[in-house]
Parts: C-alpha cells; structure tokens; sequence
C-alpha cells in the first residue's frame, strides 16, 4: 500500500486488476460452462432456494420440512435405508422434494397446499392403498418462522436466524441490530457501568447498537445486508474515546464523534430474517473475529402489485424513568430527559413486466429533545437537539434466458445535533452517510462432468458492489474563543467585561472567574469508498457439494479536516493586570481595549488517503456417507497494506448416529485484515500552540510554544490479527414434542492481537495483545400444537440459556499497558485494559432467553413475547475510593454481588380490516414491559434510567 499515491493511479490500478480477476475466473470457468445446453427455466414466485446435500432419505426429508414449513406424512418403514438425491437451486417445494426422491421407488402425494404423503411404488397420483399398504403417516411440521436453529448444512451449528413475529419482539424502535439481543454469544450488557444515566444525546441517539459476538469487538464483524457489505473499515475507536457532553471546553478536536462499526443502519421496517454465525463459519465468510450477521430484506414481487404505510412514535411521557443513583438520590436537581420519537416507512413493488420486478423502500425516524442553557448565557433559556435517520432502498430483479440479475442499493442519511449548553452557540452534527449497492448475476448451468465426475446443480453467482461511507462532524464554524467574563479576587468580583454584557453575564455560582465560550471547532470527517467484485461457484458432487469463490476488492480510505481550527483558550483582562486603563492591540487580532487572547492552539487542516488492494480466495467441500458429514475449506486473503497471505482453515465433522441426533466438532480460523483504520490515523498533524504577552498595555506578537511534529499510529508490517475457534455441538430433534435442541461449546482464543504504547502523542503498536473467550448455550426451537383455547390458531417456542466469560489484555487498539488509569483489586495493581474480573466487555456470566409467539382469531391477531434472565453473579466494582500505590493513583475495586433481573419484550398487532387486496392493523411494542432495571447505575451528573418504553402505530397494506 502505498498512503501518498495518487487516487487517480490507484483507481485505474484497481479496475485493472478486477477486469483482470473477472476474465480469469470466466476462463477458469470455461470448460464447466461448455457442459450448459441450456440455462434452467425462470422461477415462479412461489419458489425456494434449496440446499440438500445428498444423506439418510428420513434426515433429508426434516431439513426440507424446515426449509419449506410444509406438513410431510410418511411411514418410517418407508423411507428406512434408503439414500436421498441432492437438492440445490430454486425451486418449488414440490420440484424440490420429487428430485430428492428421485430413484428411491418413493413417490408424492400432493394433499394441500403445504401438505404432502410419501407412498412406495415410484407413481405419483397413486394412493398408499394402490400401492398395496395401509399409509400410517407420520406427520411432521416445519420448525416455526420465529426462530431457526442451524440452515441447510449440518456444519452450520453456530448459525441462527430470526424472523416473523420474534423480529418486532426482540428490536426496539426501528433498530434491526436490536434482534440480536439475547441470542447465545452476543454481548451487549455492561453491569459495572456507573454512569449509565440517560444523557440529552443517548435518547436521541438513533444508530444501530454496538454489539460483541463470541467475546471480539464491537468493530470486529461482518455485517451483510442482502449479500452487500455494510462495514466501516475506517474504524470506530478514537484515543480520546469520550462522547460529546457539555462540560468539555471544548470538545476533544482531534476525535471524530459518532462513529459506528456499520456503514448503512439497516431498519426493522423491511426485514424478512436476520442470521447470526457467532462459530462454524464457512470459509465462503471472511473479515471478522466476532460473528457474522446477515440481514435479509423483502424481494421484490412478482405477481402484482403491493404496497405498505406504517407509522408509530413513542414519547417520554410513555417511559418509565427512575433515579439510578447507588443511594437513589438527585443532589443537583437534574431534570429528567424528555424525548419523542416517530417512525413512518413505505414500501412499494410489483412487476413491470412479465420478467421484470421493482421494488422500493423508505423509512424515516426522528427524535427530539430539549435542555437547559447554561446560566451565563441570557439570548436563551434552554436549546433543542434533534436526529434523524432516513434509509432508502431500491431494487430490480430480472429473469431472462441468460440468468437472474439483480440490481439493488440501500442508502442511510443520518444527522443528530449537539449543541453544546456550555457555549453560546457550538452546534456540531454527528452526520452519516453510507451506500452500498450492487449488480448480481446468478446463472444454472445443465448437469455434466469434468474428468469424470459428474456435477449437477451448478451454479454461478457473479457480483459487482460498490459502497461508499461517510462520518462528519459539520461544526457550524471553524474558531472558538473562551472570553473571560469577570475576574475573581478572594472570592469577590472585582471585574467584568462590558463588551460581553449583550449575552454573557456573572455567574453567582462560580467562585472563580466566570468564562463565556463562543464560536466552535471546525468539520471534520472520514470515510471510505470501495469496489468489489466477486464470484462464487457451487455444484453437486459425488455425495454432497463443492463450493469455490474468489474477490477481489479496493478501498479509498480518508480522514480529513478542511480548514484550519483555531481556539483561543486564555484571555488576559484589565481585571488580570494594575495600572492598565486600556489595551494597545497594535493591529493584532483577538484584541479590544479590555482583553486580549494570550494562548491559541492552531489544528492544521490535513486530508490523509489510504488505498488498500485486497484479494481472497476459498473453496470448500461438503460430503455426507450415511451417518458422517463432514465440510473442509481453507480461505486465503492478501492484501497490500499488511503484506500477509493469511491461511484460514475451516473443518466441520458430523456424526449422527441416528435420525434427529447429531454431535459436531469445528475447528476453525478467523483473520480481520481491514486495519485501515490505523493507516488513515497516521501522520495527523498535532495542534500547534501559540503565546503572546503584553507589555505596558501594548499587545506583543504571537510566539510558537514547543514545535510539535505529527501524530503516529501505523500497523503496516505487523501480523494480522485472528482467532482460534474450537466449537463442539449436540442436537436433535427431541421425540416428546418434536422440538429442534442444539447444546453448544465455543473455545476461542485471539491471537496476535494489536497492542499499543505511547510515546508523547505517538502510538506505537505491536502484535502482544490477546484474547479468549469460553461459552456453553443450549437452545430449543418448536411450533406447539396450539391448546383447546378460543380463538388460539398457532404457537410457537424458543428458549436459550447461555454461560459465558471473556478476557482482552487490550479492549481498544488505544489502551496499552503504560496507561495512567490503574486499578488496586485484592491487594494487586492491573491496567484498566488488563483487568478482566470485571465484567466490562458486556459480558454477563449466565443469562437466559425465552421466545412465544402466538396467532388468534384466523391471524387477525398476533402476540410476540420476548424474555430475558440476567442470574445473580459475584463480580467487581468501583467503590469510588483511590489508592496511591509506588506513585500512581489507583481506583478500589472490590468484590459486588450482582442481583438476577428480568426483563420482558412485548408486540402486537391487531388487523382490524382484511380484504383480499388490503389490510389495515393497529400495533404496539413495549420494551421491559414491567419496569425493570439491570445492575447499572447511574451518576449525579445523569441520575436517570429509562425501564419501560412504548410504543404504538399502525400499517395499512394494499
């Protein structure tokens, strides 16, 4: 990588190589894609991706029960023994489970719609009767909507993925990174948090939630919406790590607020499942140390048109609001922070034509707030602050005789303001903007053989994407100034500025001088734009499939600031000296006869590049012999920047020695190479101060303070971070209910970790940071038979119970082991970074999760419960007392026992018109239906916690 070459060069570079990657891949392609005589016929609207690798005909026909959701009914004896045909591409229920009976003498009976019988005789439209046996069908049913444990491999054991009524039961507000919440290895809890009190900027904060996955970062995942990638690769930790909060004069002015680890905020409005790979991962997946989360939204469709308005808000005055204070006391009055809230989306699709469907989206939500002005100020008593997120989505799907193609792009436009009421009038918007946007194209090719192996189902998916992002701080200037207002003498005003008196005023409260801030910090911002392109081959062979793929992808990474900043921090009075009447400014600026500034500190506008050139390649094979499968793949990735070929192996053993009992072993790798994050941090240049005094009333020259050089951060040359992973799995389906179980182990262990130690304001970083991670989940999925009550049509269960512990040397690439912040536990000294007794890293020991859906009176109404238990634990915490100990200050941490909480998550929707062509519902969402609170608590600066949370609206279809 080269950080000072021309982006010009390098864009032409990029395109280069990816024309080169795409012809390449089609030639490597050639000799299978001379087998095609003909692409397989377009799909219907009622077709379904398959997955089956060939196995036991009885475990072959489940996986297509919790593929379609359809009722097969069969006798035991029937299927015993026999071997089931691979089953892969899109195609209908029916299609799908004729090809997977193909040879075996068993046939189908269509008895419904979802409903079918599998009778012997290899006839179709006979009936078990004809074929000379009395059927004595077992009838199974397809694992609910709500919560899927696994997919269509065997080896996905850490995969689950959400949909239907659990999606609004588990996310709060328009959030879809809130369904993750509660899922087995996903960390999103901070017990030992001591200041968790609501602020003026958290009710309006609109951004998805940060999460951990399997014990990594909250920056250290993979994020996919719609097999696009939605990840900032310019990174979310900054060395000040601070939020924007009122008593900072003034805001740390290198640090860049608002960041967040996606780069589009993807909406709950539109999504159809939301999958979580928190272990297993196939080698098709890279990028991450954490966990993937693949966010699937509505297709467009193809058989008329459809259209959908929904809109529902929440307000403070619906929320359940309490003093979080340790003694549950407010010594400084602090009001409490109201808030609204609104949400309205549209959807609209259809076709176009015969082959052609287009589809669109938007969502908007908004928040609002208010808070005081600071006393000193009298222009205004109180300020307003406001957010929105606005998310667009587009898509065209095209089914022709060369392939399906799809084009698609979603796009985020967020803004939240704070202004400070500290300050006259700083306002800085927290902006984000993200696209990414892609043209697909999927191709089935006729069976055939290379060398003689035969392959079947072979599929070609071919993918251009392009993203861009951008965070901003728009600051609505670039020079700040903090005047001095009066000046202070033995606690006794004994002078004040007239030219300030318009809109600064004494503060009777303040003991010292009383300053007035004014102006603000200047913009700044980072971003990225990216281009990708990417293949992927997968086929049926011998018993099971093949799948290859090759990327190859390019980034512009940047961190700029436009113009220079100037802050004038000190100003020296007539108060400050004697025997001055007035001020000679002498031409200087910042200058009146009664004050003049006698320190600045310039922040150098700069605008830093880094180019990265990535490429990966994979392949994997997955094979099942009766009772054994097992999935092998290694994945490989190179790129300019860190110049290392990162090897990640990926292997998958199952057994399952009977029908619906599989036990699974995984040993796998993960690497996270996107390191830009510390190139474009590099060589920020540092503020520079200046001096100037006055003599005899006459203001002297500006002088340059200690020269100042650049700031340091770099992981060029360094190993690439990555992760051990051993995962050990048992699941079934148990005989009593019928109910999916899967038990799970994880072990990982993070090595090569980046570290840190600083030098002045240079960071120095290293490969000595580490990192593990142990958990044991057991979760169950079911469809109940719903009980002989009135009105009760369908009931569906998941539960999880989840242990856990994690521990990091470094939570952030900032912290390093020379840090001043020091903790005394248990007569020993540890680094804040070091100390992992705490539970710090969202972590919380055991914790379990309960899901029940539910569909009354013909689905007009449906109720979605969510259920969360934190059990009591023995941790650490704060005990707001300090130590010295060999010089340094230490904070006491001593043992605490944390207290089992409760929370409970409730949704409904009650459809109050139905016709054939429209629908009108009324909804509600409550969040911690009774109010409770978790271990947090809060401080007397934010005294406030929000329990429950409301919220209702409505959705008309048509």
């Amino acid at each position: 990588m080269a950080v000072q070459a021309g982006p010009q060069r390098a864009i032409r570079r990029g395109w280069r190589l990816a024309i080169l990657l795409a012809s390449s891949t089609l030639i490597a392609f050639h000799p299978i894609s001379s087998m095609a005589q003909a692409p397989i016929s377009s799909v219907t609207a009622q077709d379904i991706e398959f997955s089956i690798p060939a196995q036991s005909l009885a475990s072959a026909i489940k996986l297509f029960i919790r593929i379609t959701g359809w009722q097969v009914g069969y006798p035991s004896a029937l299927v015993d023994g026999l071997q089931s045909r691979p089953v892969s591409g899109r195609l209908s229920p029916q299609a799908a489970l004729a090809t997977m009976l193909a040879g075996t003498g068993v046939s189908v009976q269509v008895t419904g719609p979802e409903t079918a019988t599998l009778v012997g005789g290899g006839s179709e439209s006979g009936s078990a009767e004809e074929d000379g046996f009395v059927l004595n069908p077992i009838i199974v049913k397809g694992v609910t909507k709500g919560v899927r444990l696994g997919s269509d491999s065997v080896a996905d054991t850490g995969t689950t993925t959400i949909s239907g009524g659990q999606i609004e039961a588990r996310s709060i507000g328009n959030d879809a990174n809130d369904i993750l919440r509660d899922m087995p290895n996903v960390q999103y809890q901070n017990d030992i948090d001591d200041d968790a009190g609501i602020t003026d900027q958290s009710v309006i904060d609109l951004k998805p939630r940060e999460v951990r996955i399997s014990g990594a970062r909250v920056y250290e995942n993979n994020f996919i919406l719609d097999g696009m990638p939605i990840n900032t690769l310019t990174g979310t930790a900054e060395s000040a790590n601070k939020e924007l909060e009122d008593s900072y004069t003034p805001p740390d002015q290198d640090q860049i607020f608002g960041l967040h680890s996606q780069s589009v905020y993807v909406p709950t409005d539109f999504v159809e499942s939301a999958t979580l790979i928190d272990s297993n991962a196939s080698a098709s997946y890279g990028n991450f140390q954490g966990g993937v989360v693949s966010y699937k939204l509505r297709e467009a469709a193809n058989d008329r048109w459809h259209g959908s308005v929904s809109t529902d808000f929440t307000t403070s005055d619906w929320a359940g609001y309490h003093i979080g204070t340790e003694d549950g006391l407010n010594p400084n009055n602090v009001q409490r922070q109201d808030y609204l809230k609104r949400r309205t989306a549209y959807e609209i699709t259809g076709p176009i034509t015969d082959n052609i469907a287009v589809l669109g989206q938007y969502s908007t939500q908004s928040a609002s707030t208010t808070k005081d002005k600071y006393y000193r100020y009298t222009e205004t008593d109180s300020v307003r602050e406001d957010s929105k997120n606005k998310f667009y989505r587009a898509q065209v799907k095209a089914e022709t005789d060369i392939g399906d193609f799809t084009l698609e792009g979603a796009y985020t436009d967020y803004d939240q303001v704070w202004e400070n009421a500290g300050w006259r009038n700083m306002q800085v918007n927290q902006a984000a903007r993200g696209l990414t946007s892609k043209l697909e194209h999927n191709y089935d090719f006729a069976d055939g053989s290379l060398g003689g192996v035969e392959f079947s189902n072979i599929k070609l998916n071919s993918k251009l994407t392009y993203g861009s992002s951008r965070s901003l701080n728009d600051v609505n200037g670039n020079i700040g100034r903090a005047y001095k207002q009066s000046v202070v003498k033995s606690k006794v005003v004994t002078w004040e500025a007239t030219e300030l008196s318009d809109w600064c005023r004494t503060d009777p409260s303040v003991t010292i001088n009383t300053i007035c801030y004014e102006g603000a910090t200047g913009d700044k911002d980072q971003g990225q734009n990216q281009v990708s392109w990417s293949q992927e081959l997968t086929a049926d062979v011998w018993q099971g499939s093949l799948k290859l793929g090759a990327s190859y992808t390019y980034t512009d990474a940047y961190r700029r600031r436009s113009e220079d900043a100037i802050y004038y921090g000190v100003y020296t009075t007539l108060g400050d000296v004697t025997g001055i009447s007035a001020f000679n400014c002498n031409t200087q600026d910042e200058c009146s006869n009664e004050m003049f500034a006698s320190n600045k500190a310039v922040y150098k506008a700069y605008n830093i590049h880094a180019y990265l050139n990535e490429f990966s390649t994979y392949g994997e094979l997955e094979q099942t012999w009766d009772w054994f499968n097992i999935r092998a793949g290694t994945r490989l990735s190179y790129d300019d920047y860190m110049k290392n070929l990162d090897i990640s192996p990926r292997v998958v053993a199952t057994i399952t020695p009977w029908d619906d009992f599989s036990i699974s072993v995984g040993a796998n790798r993960y690497y996270n190479a996107q390191s830009l994050a510390y190139a474009i941090r590099d060589q920020r240049p540092r503020s520079q101060s200046y001096t100037r005094t006055q003599t005899s009333g006459t203001v002297n020259d500006w002088k340059m303070a200690v020269v100042t050089g650049n700031l340091g951060d770099s992981a060029s040359g360094l190993n690439t971070p990555y992760t051990d992973e051993l995962a050990f799995s048992i699941s079934g389906v148990e005989s009593l209910f019928d109910g999916e179980w899967r038990i799970r182990f994880l072990d990982r262990r993070s090595k090569d970790q980046y570290a840190s130690t600083k030098t002045g304001n240079n960071y120095t970083l290293s490969n000595d940071g580490t990192g593990a991670y142990q958990s044991v989940s057991a979760e169950y999925s079911k469809d109940l038979e719903a009980p002989d009550v009135a009105g009760l049509e369908n009931l569906r269960f998941n539960a999880s119970a989840t242990w856990s512990r994690s521990e990091v040397s470094n939570d952030s690439y900032f912290e390093d082991s020379l840090e001043d912040d020091y903790i005394w536990y248990k007569g020993k000294s540890y680094t804040r970074a070091g100390f992992s007794v705490v539970t710090g890293n969202m972590d919380i020991p055991i914790r379990l999760q309960a899901g029940l859906s539910s569909s009354w009176l013909e689905d007009a109404l449906t109720v979605d419960v969510a259920a969360n238990y934190n059990l009591g634990y023995t941790g650490a915490k704060y005990t707001d007392e300090n130590v010295t100990v060999d010089g340094k200050s230490h904070e006491i941490y001593e043992d605490f026992d944390f207290d089992a909480f409760v929370t409970f998550n409730l949704s409904a929707s009650y459809q109050v018109y139905k016709s054939d062509m429209a629908g009108l519902s009324l909804n509600v969402r409550v969040d911690n239906l009774f109010d409770n609170l978790g271990n947090a608590t809060a401080s007397t600066t934010n005294p406030w916690l929000i329990g429950r949370t409301v919220w209702v609206g409505a959705k008309a279809t048509f």
